[in-house]
């Protein structure tokens, strides 16, 4: 498999069997040597030479790799599989997912947040495509709260602090398409700064959209059980959010939150347990390293 065309401005095609891939390498300030380690990583997995996934979903694999030799950094290669049926058409209609990505995240990096930069994208025509994205970084949320230490007061402030970024995230019109704990990265630090990954379905909503997309975050958040945190700790991530709402937003945001948290945990027959394989993402990624 090799790499045909490959322009100055990064755009190439790249032929594997019966299927041309189109890859894309945004402008940015990359060294030659580490742009090229990264388009062979592409060819290895469309090629399907990366062997077993860090993480299977079900329309995508995911696989973590370091970059860069000895002083070199994380990566994780995305491939999803092209989409079928109405997703096919949807698909059509919203463009390329890895384009979005990459516009989604420089929108959430220009606005004060952090989120992985895409380095490399690629597609092809039957709309199965690849990202290459930086790791986070910091710890995942079960690492950070076990390894917090000191007084208890860390701990709620750093779950207090959390709601009041998220509300900021809100604010600012954005809503992220899986807000899972696995998507989330704790950035050691004073103060702790918060990270948010798999941002495929993330995007700026209208004001005129009302409050359910953002409320769907929160229940998103709250429909799994995490080891070390209490439903009074989920209290604070609440009571966080709306720090700067009035007392009666609060009531109704309470309620409302609750009545949607409570269909969910009904369609699902409860609080999700949290997956053996993600418990939690940056152990594996740690592991992934040299």
């Amino acid at each position: 498999m090799g790499l045909l065309n490959h322009s100055v401005d990064g755009c190439g095609v790249t032929s594997h069997g019966d299927t041309n891939w189109r890859l894309h390498v945004p402008q940015n300030e990359l060294a030659p040597t580490l742009r090229e380690e990264l388009i062979g990583l592409a060819h290895a997995a469309i090629a399907g030479r990366m062997g077993a996934p860090h993480h299977r979903s079900r329309y995508a694999d995911t696989w973590a790799a370091t970059v860069g030799g000895t002083a070199g950094f994380g990566i994780f290669i995305k491939l999803m599989e092209a989409p079928r049926g109405i997703v096919w058409l949807k698909r059509i209609a919203k463009g390329s997912r890895g384009a979005h990505i990459e516009r989604i995240t420089q929108a959430l990096n220009d606005s004060g947040f952090s989120a992985p930069s895409v380095l490399l994208r690629a597609t092809n025509h039957a709309g199965a495509e690849l990202v290459i994205t930086e790791q986070a970084e910091g710890d995942g949320p079960l690492r950070a709260l076990a390894r917090l230490a000191g007084p208890l007061a860390r701990k709620r402030a750093l779950l207090r602090g959390f709601g009041r970024e998220l509300a900021r995230f809100h604010r600012c019109g954005f809503v992220h398409g899986d807000l899972t704990p696995f998507n989330i990265f704790f950035i050691r630090g004073e103060p702790i700064r918060f990270a948010l990954i798999d941002n495929e379905r993330t995007r700026r909503i209208s004001i005129l959209m009302g409050q359910r997309p953002r409320l769907r975050n929160l229940v998103q958040l709250g429909r799994f059980a995490l080891p070390h945190l209490s439903r009074t700790d989920r209290l604070r991530v609440l009571n966080g959010y709306a720090e700067l709402k009035s007392p009666s937003a609060r009531r109704v945001l309470t309620r409302r939150l609750a009545a949607m948290l409570d269909r969910r945990l009904k369609r699902d027959g409860g609080l999700a347990p949290v997956p053996a394989m993600r418990a939690d993402p940056s152990e594996s990624r740690r592991r992934e390293r040299p």
